[in-house]
């Protein structure tokens, strides 16, 4: 990848990182009291999603600023299972990607337990 290529991605995660911070502190996952049974559960429930979706930001906060901070590096857009070069459309697309369309499609194959099918 070329340094401009490099820099137009990293300014792309910098602004991506921004608002997923700015989203995630403003999520409200506290549940005040209530006098009615019903909207009290309707709180407890939107807090769960609301959780949910903190956790699930809070993933990919700690993924965009590893890929920060690799950006840089001479082994960025580089596959991490088999070595090759991801491809510059891929990493436009989803610049957190760690792997190449072939290394990927055959991690999501074995499934969550390393197995086929």
């Amino acid at each position: 990848m070329t340094s401009s290529q490099n820099s137009l991605i990293k300014k792309h995660l910098e602004n991506k990182l921004a608002e997923l911070l700015q989203r995630t502190n403003s999520r409200n996952t506290s549940v005040e009291s209530c006098a009615d049974d019903n909207e009290y559960a309707s709180r407890i429930s939107e807090q769960k999603i609301n959780l949910a979706l903190h956790v699930r930001e809070a993933a990919l906060i700690r993924e965009t600023e590893e890929t920060l901070a690799r950006v840089d590096h001479y082994d960025f857009g580089i596959c991490e299972d088999c070595g090759e070069e991801i491809g510059l459309a891929r990493i436009k697309a989803n610049p957190i990607t760690r792997f190449c369309v072939s290394c990927q499609t055959r991690r999501e194959e074995k499934g969550p337990l390393g197995r086929v099918g």
